[in-house]
Parts: structure tokens; C-alpha cells; sequence
């Protein structure tokens, strides 16, 4: 299976600087080229989830058999990055990390990956299409002297991808793969994709009842849009569940500012104000008409950034 590239993340790393008094952190952003590799290999949540929850000290690994059923949206992969270089372009030295660590470290960078790698990848994708089909493979078409610095760059990058190591010139059976992930970065959308692995991971642990997990992977995607209706919706529910219906409430209307057209979300809404007018016990049933399966459920997450590719009434879970 091609890789998948996800485009520029960025991590933190915090250093402490100088001694004694005068000792103070400093915070750096680095800048990474990510990729995916996926296993395709079923079952390989249960370990994942379990991973995630003891990383995010949350969750214990009791139940995640009788759960792992349901955790479909986890399907665990190698994640492959690279530094950029000072010019914003990859480096070719790459990284391995597992699913759990990516998710936690990691939050995209959109601008910078539309502003110096897309641009770079659709001109190499268009050089790459022109090149005539009809004559043999020759190296001298990807040499420096045929292609612009920062496209020699992300031709480079990919190659590291492929081959787990730098400074390496395509052969002609890479060509096919080139392509593949050139087009895939062409048309990368890279906060909604970055938001449904992560929702992914929270379906899971909501699934199997540890919302504290659960909480924090909504919230980790959110911190990419704060204004996501399904994953608002979704995280309103986790709250209403463990008798926090104030919390609940303002997701809901969080949700509704960003698609007012939301029904589950209003329905749920006013059955959450109507328990707290009377003051009744939080945590309690949703009405039928608010309920999962009327929200669509969680398998409908994939669609959790793109609420209008679903029937009105479906946001995910």
C-alpha cells in the first residue's frame, strides 16, 4: 500500500536555557513533513486504544476486548516524518513514531503546507504527467538540473517515504507510487483529516465507556477548529453522560453557531435545558428523537468535517 502523506505538523519542544536565576524555558516550533503507512490489519485497535488511553492517563485496559468490536475508526499504521529544512521543505530524514504518539505530539500546520509544499508537489505532479510515455525510464528526468530546487526537494522527501532513508534518486517502479502520493497531496484537506483520525480514536473509547479518554481526543480535535459541529455534538454527548449537563448545554450551542441547520443537536439541547430547569439527575437517557442512533451514530464519523456530505440530521457521534 502507498503511503499517505498528511501533510506539515507541527511539535513543540521546550528547553531551559542559562543557569541558575537566570535560567528560563524556551519553546520551539519544529516543523515536520508527515506520512502514513497503513497496516491493514483488523484488530489492531486494542492494543492502539489501550496505547492511547495509558498515554493520556485516562483510562485503564479493562473491558477493551468486549469494545475493540466497535473501534473500527482505529486501525493503528506506521507514521513516517521528516524535519523541514529552514526553507520549509523536507529534510529526507525521517522518523518513525506509532499512531498514539503522532496524535498526542502533533497538530497541523495548513499554512505552511499550502504555502511551500503543495505548491512544489502540483508542479511536480505536472512535470511528472508530461513526461512522455512512450520512452524509457531515465534517471537524468528527476536529476537537479531538470527539476527546480524545491520540487528536487519534495521528489526527495517522498523517495525517504518509500524507502526509509535519504538522498536517493527514483527508479522506474517508484514512478507509479510518485505519483499516488503526489495526487493524494494535491487534494489533501488537512484539518478535517487530521480531525476524523482523532474523532476516530474518541468513538472508540466513548464506545467501551471511558469518556474521560473519550474527552480528551474531542478536545485534542477541536484544538484544530474549535467550531466543528459533529465533534461538538459528540463531545456534548461525553459530558451529558458523566453529569456535566452545563458543559453539555454550551457544546450544543457551540454547535448550533457553527450549523445552525443541526436538528439532533437543538433536539438534545432542549431535552438537556428542560433536566436542568427541573432539576433532574444528569447523565439520565436522551430522548428517543436525540438519541445516538438518530445522530447517525458513531459510524458515521468519517464525515465529521464535512456536515453537508450527510442527510440533514446524521452529524456522527
Amino acid at each position: 500500500m502507498v503511503p499517505q502523506v498528511l501533510g506539515v505538523y507541527v511539535s513543540m519542544r521546550t528547553e531551559r536555557t542559562g543557569m541558575g536565576t537566570t535560567s528560563r524555558e524556551v519553546s520551539q516550533k519544529i516543523y515536520w513533513l508527515a506520512a502514513c503507512q497503513a497496516d491493514g490489519t483488523e484488530g489492531s485497535a486494542v492494543p492502539y486504544l489501550a496505547d492511547l488511553a495509558d498515554r493520556a492517563g485516562l483510562a485503564d485496559r479493562a473491558g477493551l476486548a468486549a469494545g475493540a468490536g466497535q473501534a473500527g475508526q482505529a486501525t493503528g499504521g506506521r507514521y513516517i516524518l521528516q524535519p523541514l529544512t529552514d526553507m520549509h521543505l523536507p529534510s529526507g530524514l525521517v522518523k518513525e513514531l506509532p499512531e498514539a504518539d503522532f496524535i498526542e505530539h502533533f497538530l497541523p500546520d495548513a499554512e505552511c503546507y499550502e504555502k511551500f509544499i503543495r505548491p512544489a508537489a502540483e508542479a511536480l505532479a505536472a512535470y511528472i504527467d508530461d513526461l512522455p510515455t512512450d520512452a524509457p525510464f531515465s534517471v537524468e528526468q528527476f536529476s537537479p538540473l531538470a527539476l527546480p530546487f524545491d520540487q528536487q526537494r519534495v521528489l526527495e522527501g517522498l523517495l525517504a517515504v518509500l524507502r526509509g532513508r535519504p538522498g536517493l534518486m527514483p527508479r522506474a517502479h517508484d514512478v507509479p507510487d510518485l505519483r499516488a502520493m503526489l495526487e493524494g497531496m494535491c487534494r489533501l484537506r488537512m484539518a478535517p483529516e487530521f480531525q476524523n483520525r482523532v474523532a476516530g480514536v474518541a468513538i472508540g473509547l466513548r464506545r467501551r465507556g471511558d469518556y474521560a479518554a473519550a474527552e480528551y481526543y474531542y478536545e485534542r480535535a477541536l484544538a484544530v477548529s474549535g467550531q466543528e459541529d459533529r465533534i461538538l455534538f459528540n463531545l456534548a454527548r461525553v459530558y451529558y453522560e458523566t453529569g456535566r449537563s452545563e458543559k453539555a448545554a454550551d457544546c450544543l450551542r457551540r454547535a448550533l453557531e457553527a450549523n445552525p441547520g443541526l436538528a439532533v443537536a437543538e433536539q438534545f439541547l432542549r431535552f438537556v435545558l428542560t433536566g436542568i430547569r427541573s432539576g433532574a439527575s444528569d447523565g439520565g437517557e436522551m430522548p428517543n428523537n436525540a438519541g445516538p442512533n438518530d445522530a447517525g451514530g458513531d459510524d458515521a464519523a468519517p464525515a465529521a468535517s464535512e456536515p453537508d456530505a450527510s442527510a440533514s440530521g446524521s452529524p456522527g457521534a
